[in-house]
Protein backbone atom coordinates (compact mmCIF):
# COMPACT_ATOMS: atom_id res chain seq x y z
CA UNK A 1 0.00 0.00 0.00
CA UNK A 2 2.64 2.69 -0.99
CA UNK A 3 0.17 4.39 -2.71
CA UNK A 4 -1.72 7.52 -1.39
CA UNK A 5 -4.65 6.84 -3.23
CA UNK A 6 -6.94 3.52 -3.97
CA UNK A 7 -9.80 3.44 -6.51
CA UNK A 8 -12.78 1.91 -5.11
CA UNK A 9 -16.17 0.62 -6.03
CA UNK A 10 -17.26 3.75 -4.85
CA UNK A 11 -14.50 6.02 -6.02
CA UNK A 12 -11.10 6.99 -4.94
CA UNK A 13 -9.85 6.46 -1.32
CA UNK A 14 -6.82 7.56 0.71
CA UNK A 15 -5.00 5.12 2.47
CA UNK A 16 -5.69 6.62 5.49
CA UNK A 17 -9.57 6.03 4.98
CA UNK A 18 -8.73 2.39 3.72
CA UNK A 19 -7.17 1.67 6.89
CA UNK A 20 -9.73 3.04 8.88
CA UNK A 21 -12.30 0.90 7.31
CA UNK A 22 -10.12 -1.96 7.88
CA UNK A 23 -9.99 -0.95 11.29
CA UNK A 24 -13.67 -0.52 11.89
CA UNK A 25 -14.44 -3.80 10.30
CA UNK A 26 -11.65 -5.86 12.40
CA UNK A 27 -12.83 -4.07 15.33
CA UNK A 28 -16.58 -4.83 14.67
CA UNK A 29 -15.87 -8.58 14.38
CA UNK A 30 -13.58 -8.86 17.80
CA UNK A 31 -16.36 -6.63 19.89
CA UNK A 32 -19.42 -9.17 18.51
CA UNK A 33 -16.84 -11.99 18.94
CA UNK A 34 -17.29 -13.03 15.45
CA UNK A 35 -13.95 -15.04 14.93
CA UNK A 36 -13.28 -18.45 15.45
CA UNK A 37 -11.54 -19.85 18.59
CA UNK A 38 -9.08 -23.11 17.38
CA UNK A 39 -10.85 -26.77 19.10
CA UNK A 40 -8.75 -28.52 21.36
CA UNK A 41 -8.15 -31.59 19.70
CA UNK A 42 -9.53 -34.70 20.92
CA UNK A 43 -6.46 -36.36 21.66
CA UNK A 44 -4.89 -33.84 24.00
CA UNK A 45 -8.80 -33.51 25.73
CA UNK A 46 -8.57 -36.99 26.01
CA UNK A 47 -5.04 -37.07 28.07
CA UNK A 48 -6.47 -33.61 29.65
CA UNK A 49 -9.51 -35.77 31.11
CA UNK A 50 -7.00 -38.94 31.36
CA UNK A 51 -4.63 -37.24 33.62
CA UNK A 52 -7.09 -35.74 36.16
CA UNK A 53 -8.90 -39.49 36.94
CA UNK A 54 -6.97 -40.94 39.80
CA UNK A 55 -8.00 -44.34 38.30
CA UNK A 56 -5.73 -43.96 35.50
CA UNK A 57 -2.02 -45.17 35.66
CA UNK A 58 0.91 -45.12 33.73
CA UNK A 59 -0.11 -48.06 31.30
CA UNK A 60 -3.27 -46.71 30.75
CA UNK A 61 -1.78 -43.34 29.59
CA UNK A 62 0.46 -44.34 27.23
CA UNK A 63 -2.02 -46.68 25.59
CA UNK A 64 -4.60 -43.85 25.29
CA UNK A 65 -1.35 -41.51 23.75
CA UNK A 66 -0.38 -44.66 21.58
CA UNK A 67 -3.49 -44.98 19.83
CA UNK A 68 -2.71 -41.40 17.93
CA UNK A 69 0.19 -42.02 16.17
CA UNK A 70 0.94 -38.40 15.09
CA UNK A 71 0.42 -37.53 19.52
CA UNK A 72 2.64 -39.86 20.83
CA UNK A 73 5.33 -38.78 18.53
CA UNK A 74 5.09 -35.47 19.35
CA UNK A 75 4.81 -36.46 22.89
CA UNK A 76 8.39 -38.13 22.81
CA UNK A 77 9.96 -36.07 20.76
CA UNK A 78 9.41 -33.00 23.60
CA UNK A 79 9.52 -35.73 26.22
CA UNK A 80 13.47 -35.50 25.01
CA UNK A 81 13.66 -32.29 24.40
CA UNK A 82 15.63 -29.68 26.45
CA UNK A 83 13.07 -28.05 28.13
CA UNK A 84 12.74 -31.47 30.33
CA UNK A 85 16.03 -32.36 30.31
CA UNK A 86 15.56 -35.92 30.98
CA UNK A 87 19.30 -37.68 32.07
CA UNK A 88 18.95 -40.43 29.88
CA UNK A 89 17.28 -40.98 26.40
CA UNK A 90 12.93 -41.58 27.48
CA UNK A 91 12.58 -44.64 24.48
CA UNK A 92 8.71 -45.13 25.42
CA UNK A 93 5.33 -43.59 26.60
CA UNK A 94 5.25 -45.59 29.22
CA UNK A 95 8.80 -44.86 30.38
CA UNK A 96 7.88 -41.06 29.80
CA UNK A 97 4.67 -41.23 31.52
CA UNK A 98 6.26 -42.75 34.47
CA UNK A 99 9.43 -40.52 34.95
CA UNK A 100 7.61 -37.19 34.30
CA UNK A 101 4.68 -37.52 35.78
CA UNK A 102 0.70 -36.97 34.94
CA UNK A 103 0.96 -33.35 35.33
CA UNK A 104 4.17 -32.93 32.97
CA UNK A 105 2.39 -34.89 30.27
CA UNK A 106 -1.12 -32.85 30.73
CA UNK A 107 1.41 -30.28 29.90
CA UNK A 108 3.19 -31.83 27.05
CA UNK A 109 -0.59 -32.57 25.51
CA UNK A 110 -1.33 -28.68 25.60
CA UNK A 111 2.34 -27.51 23.88
CA UNK A 112 1.26 -30.00 21.60
CA UNK A 113 -2.15 -28.40 20.74
CA UNK A 114 -1.19 -25.07 20.98
CA UNK A 115 1.78 -25.47 18.50
CA UNK A 116 -0.39 -27.59 15.98
CA UNK A 117 -3.83 -25.75 16.67
CA UNK A 118 -3.50 -21.85 17.84
CA UNK A 119 -0.06 -20.93 16.40
CA UNK A 120 -0.78 -22.05 12.56
CA UNK A 121 -2.02 -19.33 10.67
CA UNK A 122 -1.05 -19.12 6.67
CA UNK A 123 0.68 -16.08 5.68
CA UNK A 124 2.06 -14.84 9.13
CA UNK A 125 4.50 -18.37 9.38
CA UNK A 126 7.23 -15.94 10.89
CA UNK A 127 5.21 -14.15 13.22
CA UNK A 128 3.76 -17.14 14.81
CA UNK A 129 6.84 -18.87 14.68
CA UNK A 130 8.96 -15.65 16.81
CA UNK A 131 5.60 -15.55 19.48
CA UNK A 132 5.46 -19.68 19.59
CA UNK A 133 9.18 -19.79 20.65
CA UNK A 134 8.46 -16.51 23.02
CA UNK A 135 5.22 -18.37 24.89
CA UNK A 136 7.45 -21.57 25.54
CA UNK A 137 10.48 -19.00 27.14
CA UNK A 138 7.67 -17.41 29.17
CA UNK A 139 6.12 -20.98 30.11
CA UNK A 140 9.86 -22.07 31.05
CA UNK A 141 10.46 -18.60 33.32
CA UNK A 142 7.09 -18.47 35.02
CA UNK A 143 7.84 -22.35 36.51
CA UNK A 144 11.10 -21.17 37.63
CA UNK A 145 9.64 -18.08 39.30
CA UNK A 146 6.72 -20.62 40.41
CA UNK A 147 8.81 -23.13 42.17
CA UNK A 148 11.53 -20.57 44.08
CA UNK A 149 7.98 -19.35 45.27
CA UNK A 150 6.44 -22.73 46.09
CA UNK A 151 3.51 -21.50 43.98
CA UNK A 152 1.21 -23.50 41.31
CA UNK A 153 4.38 -24.51 39.29
CA UNK A 154 1.90 -26.33 36.45
CA UNK A 155 -0.57 -23.29 36.38
CA UNK A 156 2.59 -21.19 36.01
CA UNK A 157 3.32 -22.91 33.18
CA UNK A 158 -0.22 -23.10 31.31
CA UNK A 159 -0.27 -19.82 31.64
CA UNK A 160 3.26 -19.04 30.45
CA UNK A 161 2.33 -20.97 27.61
CA UNK A 162 -1.27 -19.45 26.65
CA UNK A 163 -0.32 -15.66 27.49
CA UNK A 164 -0.41 -14.79 23.92
CA UNK A 165 -2.08 -17.18 22.25
CA UNK A 166 -4.97 -14.76 21.60
CA UNK A 167 -2.39 -13.36 19.37
CA UNK A 168 -2.14 -16.10 16.50
CA UNK A 169 -6.39 -15.61 16.51
CA UNK A 170 -6.47 -12.23 15.80
CA UNK A 171 -4.03 -12.38 13.09
CA UNK A 172 -6.20 -15.61 11.82
CA UNK A 173 -9.16 -12.78 12.29
CA UNK A 174 -6.96 -10.29 10.32
CA UNK A 175 -6.29 -12.34 7.37
CA UNK A 176 -10.11 -12.86 6.66
CA UNK A 177 -11.05 -9.16 6.83
CA UNK A 178 -8.56 -9.02 4.35
CA UNK A 179 -9.89 -11.52 2.11
CA UNK A 180 -13.67 -9.90 3.06
CA UNK A 181 -12.87 -6.63 2.20
CA UNK A 182 -10.26 -7.21 -0.80
CA UNK A 183 -8.05 -4.88 1.17
CA UNK A 184 -4.05 -5.86 1.82
CA UNK A 185 -3.86 -3.75 5.00
CA UNK A 186 0.00 -4.13 7.04
CA UNK A 187 -0.54 -5.96 10.35
CA UNK A 188 1.79 -3.02 11.66
CA UNK A 189 -0.99 -0.46 11.31
CA UNK A 190 -3.67 -2.36 13.40
CA UNK A 191 -1.11 -3.48 15.77
CA UNK A 192 -2.55 -1.64 19.05
CA UNK A 193 -5.80 -3.56 18.52
CA UNK A 194 -3.66 -6.79 18.44
CA UNK A 195 -1.89 -5.22 22.06
CA UNK A 196 -4.94 -4.46 23.39
CA UNK A 197 -7.19 -7.37 22.59
CA UNK A 198 -5.10 -10.46 22.88
CA UNK A 199 -5.11 -10.49 25.94
CA UNK A 200 -8.87 -10.98 26.41
CA UNK A 201 -9.08 -13.15 23.22
CA UNK A 202 -6.67 -15.72 24.92
CA UNK A 203 -8.29 -15.46 27.91
CA UNK A 204 -11.76 -16.89 25.93
CA UNK A 205 -9.54 -19.80 24.26
CA UNK A 206 -8.53 -20.81 27.34
CA UNK A 207 -12.57 -20.53 28.50
CA UNK A 208 -13.18 -22.63 25.38
CA UNK A 209 -10.55 -25.06 26.23
CA UNK A 210 -12.36 -25.53 29.75
CA UNK A 211 -9.15 -25.02 31.61
CA UNK A 212 -9.91 -23.35 35.33
CA UNK A 213 -10.88 -20.30 35.56
CA UNK A 214 -8.25 -18.80 37.21
CA UNK A 215 -5.83 -19.48 34.38
CA UNK A 216 -7.97 -17.68 32.18
CA UNK A 217 -8.50 -14.67 35.02
CA UNK A 218 -4.14 -14.49 34.47
CA UNK A 219 -4.13 -13.98 30.97
CA UNK A 220 -7.02 -11.91 30.43
CA UNK A 221 -5.04 -9.51 33.06
CA UNK A 222 -1.35 -10.17 32.46
CA UNK A 223 -0.99 -6.64 31.43
CA UNK A 224 -3.01 -5.30 33.75
CA UNK A 225 -2.17 -7.55 36.88
CA UNK A 226 -3.30 -4.34 39.18
CA UNK A 227 -6.81 -5.13 37.86
CA UNK A 228 -6.90 -8.74 38.54
CA UNK A 229 -8.51 -9.40 41.74
CA UNK A 230 -8.25 -13.00 42.54
CA UNK A 231 -5.20 -13.65 40.64
CA UNK A 232 -2.89 -10.73 41.04
CA UNK A 233 -0.20 -12.66 42.10
CA UNK A 234 -0.17 -14.92 39.41
CA UNK A 235 -0.60 -12.15 36.66
CA UNK A 236 2.28 -10.09 38.28
CA UNK A 237 4.33 -13.38 37.62
CA UNK A 238 3.38 -14.16 34.07
CA UNK A 239 4.10 -9.84 33.49
CA UNK A 240 7.46 -10.79 34.76
CA UNK A 241 8.03 -13.96 32.79
CA UNK A 242 6.64 -12.71 29.78
CA UNK A 243 9.39 -9.90 29.79
CA UNK A 244 11.78 -12.40 30.65
CA UNK A 245 10.95 -14.27 27.66
CA UNK A 246 11.54 -11.36 25.32
CA UNK A 247 15.02 -10.80 26.75
CA UNK A 248 15.51 -14.83 25.85
CA UNK A 249 13.93 -15.45 23.21
CA UNK A 250 12.07 -12.31 21.28
CA UNK A 251 10.25 -10.98 18.92
CA UNK A 252 10.50 -7.87 21.81
CA UNK A 253 13.54 -5.96 22.39
CA UNK A 254 13.93 -6.36 26.33
CA UNK A 255 17.33 -5.62 28.33
CA UNK A 256 18.83 -6.64 31.34
CA UNK A 257 19.02 -2.83 32.64
CA UNK A 258 15.06 -3.18 32.59
CA UNK A 259 14.68 -6.03 33.61
CA UNK A 260 16.66 -5.04 36.95
CA UNK A 261 14.34 -2.13 37.40
CA UNK A 262 11.47 -4.31 36.45
CA UNK A 263 8.02 -2.88 38.42
CA UNK A 264 6.68 -6.48 39.55
CA UNK A 265 10.15 -7.27 41.54
CA UNK A 266 9.30 -5.57 44.56
CA UNK A 267 6.04 -7.25 44.40
CA UNK A 268 6.59 -10.47 43.66
CA UNK A 269 9.44 -10.24 46.51
CA UNK A 270 12.36 -11.08 43.78
CA UNK A 271 15.76 -11.09 45.58
CA UNK A 272 18.54 -10.18 43.80
CA UNK A 273 20.33 -13.41 43.30
CA UNK A 274 16.82 -15.19 42.10
CA UNK A 275 16.95 -12.19 39.65
CA UNK A 276 20.58 -13.43 38.69
CA UNK A 277 19.38 -16.73 38.35
CA UNK A 278 16.67 -16.09 36.28
CA UNK A 279 18.77 -13.79 33.91
CA UNK A 280 21.64 -16.67 34.01
CA UNK A 281 18.98 -19.06 31.83
CA UNK A 282 18.68 -16.75 29.26
CA UNK A 283 20.82 -19.00 26.57
CA UNK A 284 19.28 -22.24 28.34
CA UNK A 285 16.13 -21.66 27.51
CA UNK A 286 16.15 -19.58 24.31
CA UNK A 287 18.03 -23.10 23.22
CA UNK A 288 15.30 -24.89 25.00
CA UNK A 289 12.43 -23.40 22.65
CA UNK A 290 14.52 -23.22 19.59
CA UNK A 291 14.50 -26.78 19.31
CA UNK A 292 10.70 -27.50 19.97
CA UNK A 293 10.20 -25.27 16.87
Amino acid sequence: MGDSTRTTSGGIESVAETVARFRERFLEKISAGSFELPVLPEAASRVMQATADENCDARKLAEMIQRDASLAGHVLRIANSALYAPTTAIVSLQQAVSRLGMKKIKEIALLIATQTKVFKVPGYDAQVRAIFKHSIAAAAYAQEIARRRRWNVEDAFLCGLLHDAGKPVLWQLLADVQRELKLGVEPSLVEDVLDSMHAGVGAQLVESWKLPERLAETIAHHHRPQEASNVAQAAMMIQFADDLAHFAAGPREVTEEQLRAHPMIEPLNVYRDELDALLAKKQAIATAAETLL
